[in-house]
């Protein structure tokens, strides 16, 4: 062996092993014996290969009960769509809670991902949207209405794997999208009662699936998706699932993430017994090395411990003046001159969403300057996250309620109000309702001044919590405005019975 060739054959030892290692947990045909030639064992192999985790079966608990909810819950319902010869639906139907199995399979063998959710799990869910699409380019019947309605509010709970708490938990997303749902399937239900009861079978299934889901996400999801701490990268662990896949169906071409051609080093068998595996790389090495004795490792540079990006000891991007790249999957290490992260900005958002009746307004700022929202049905409300120093101004009769959630310098105002206004997390917000609004809810705010109308004025009510600077502006009977605090500080008192509380005199 050169002494030039000597160390680099060492480490593609240590590499060629680790690389075995994973092959074998993956159940992927090593190269050497692809190639049919026996590859070398590594001398580190024993001590240093790392195992990945994904050895965790198919069958863990979450997914093994995944998999009883589809055999209890989706299957009837299949079979109530196929008697009602709706068997495309069903189909579809089975094709988004499969791909729904992909990612809950995804999620126990890989880590919880440094980008957003919806960004990171965005590749997997194009079988998903491509089976809801699928049932909206349904051309049935007009009799089969309701039911298209019904199944597509059920097939929303199926976001609930982008749902992360605050403001709202995955259960309370399904619950609220399987209220939707029931309301269709019980115009069915009023219509064919007693008539026909494989229209109220397929009512009883389509409720059944949805409960099913709502069990399942509690016990094993129940505040969001669930990760493996110990996994690999998201894109490494689908990977390796893909392989595993085009293995158990050879007739599935493969894909990698990204919808890009499958890559030669996952290719089983992709290097051919002419290439000699790791003989002929030693062997072509060798060939390369000249007459000076220069080989094709002369020159490179030694990477020390702060250089080397997975190390705890790497220093940032100063460290060398050789650019790394980030790693699949994940954000590139950027700090701003004080040493903190910069701050993450949302995308804008001003949209209505049929989905619970809902305007959604995230991440507005001043550019935005005076938002206009309009009501056109009391039982919409509008959700408010993340706005900076934007005034939104919403126009109707009524809408149901009003939530402010971590928003700072928000002016609103809106005529009147069915539920509530309430506000959270926020700084300095200036709410005025023209017409009436029964209660005010303040929670974790300081800085809140709520304007009223003369109608709102006696029976609006205030409740507040951990909230400090909160004043009132009403107008008396002469029409003049005054501006009262609202009191912050109280006196409590043990009596024999009970504890009383009264307002501090600072308010008298």
């Amino acid at each position: 062996k050169s002494s030039a060739v000597g160390p680099l054959q060492d480490l593609l030892d240590s590499v060629l092993g680790r690389l075995e290692a994973l092959e074998a947990a993956a159940g992927i045909e090593a190269l050497g014996t692809a190639s049919g030639v026996k590859a070398k064992p590594s001398k580190s192999h024993a001590s240093t290969a790392v195992v990945p985790p994904s050895d965790v079966p198919d069958d863990s608990p979450s997914v093994k009960a995944y998999d009883e909810h589809m055999k209890n819950d989706v299957a009837p319902l299949m079979k109530s769509c196929a008697a009602l010869e709706l068997e495309a639906v069903g189909n579809h139907l089975k094709s988004a809670w499969d791909g729904i199995r992909f990612i809950i399979v995804l999620a126990t063998r890989s880590k919880l991902p440094q980008e957003d959710l919806p960004t990171a799990l965005s590749p997997h869910l194009n079988p998903i949207k491509v089976a809801l699409e699928g049932i909206q380019k349904l051309r049935l019947d007009r009799k089969f209405d309701w039911h298209i309605k019904a199944v597509l509010e059920l097939a929303t709970c199926l976001s609930w794997i982008l749902i992360k708490p605050p403001p709202q938990t995955p259960v309370a997303f399904c619950k609220e999208a399987i209220a939707s749902s029931i309301f269709w399937s019980n115009k069915i239900r009023k219509e064919f009662k007693g008539k026909d009861e494989k229209q109220i079978s397929f009512c009883d299934t389509l409720k059944a699936a949805g409960d099913g889901l709502v069990a399942y996400v509690t016990e094993y999801h129940k505040t969001g998706l669930t990760f493996n701490p110990k996994g690999l990268s998201m894109a490494e662990a689908a990977v390796i699932l893909q392989d595993r896949a085009s293995e158990l169906c050879p007739s599935t071409p493969k894909k990698n993430v990204g919808e890009g051609p499958p890559s030669p080093r996952h290719r089983k068998g992709s290097i051919s017994g002419g290439a000699g595996g790791m003989s002929s790389l030693m062997s072509e090495l060798h060939n390369k090395q000249t007459a000076d004795g220069s080989s094709a490792a002369t020159g490179l540079k030694k990477v020390t411990r702060e250089q080397q990006t997975w190390r705890k000891e790497f220093k940032g991007e100063n460290a060398s003046n050789v650019p790394t790249m980030p790693k699949l999957g994940q954000s590139a290490n950027v700090k701003s001159a004080t040493g903190k992260k910069p701050k993450k900005a949302g995308l804008p958002i001003c949209e209505y969403q049929e989905r619970g009746h809902k305007w959604v307004v995230e991440h507005q700022t001043s550019d935005a300057g005076v938002l206009t929202i309009e009501i056109s049905d009391p039982k919409q409300q509008v959700y408010m996250f993340n706005c900076e120093d934007v005034t939104v101004q919403v126009k109707g009769e009524k809408l149901k309620s009003i939530i402010m959630d971590k928003c700072r310098r928000v002016n609103v105002v809106f005529n009147s109000c069915i539920s509530s206004c309430e506000m959270v997390n926020s700084q300095k917000i200036q709410c005025q309702t023209t017409g009436v609004c029964p209660t005010f809810s303040i929670d974790k705010t300081v800085g809140c001044l709520i304007y009223l109308s003369a109608d709102s004025r006696n029976v609006t009510s205030f409740v507040t919590s951990q909230s400090s600077e909160m004043n009132v502006s009403y107008p008396d009977d002469n029409g003049v405005y005054k501006e009262v605090p609202i009191p912050e500080q109280f006196v409590h008192k043990v009596g024999e019975t009970s504890l009383t509380s009264e307002v501090s005199d600072l308010y008298h």
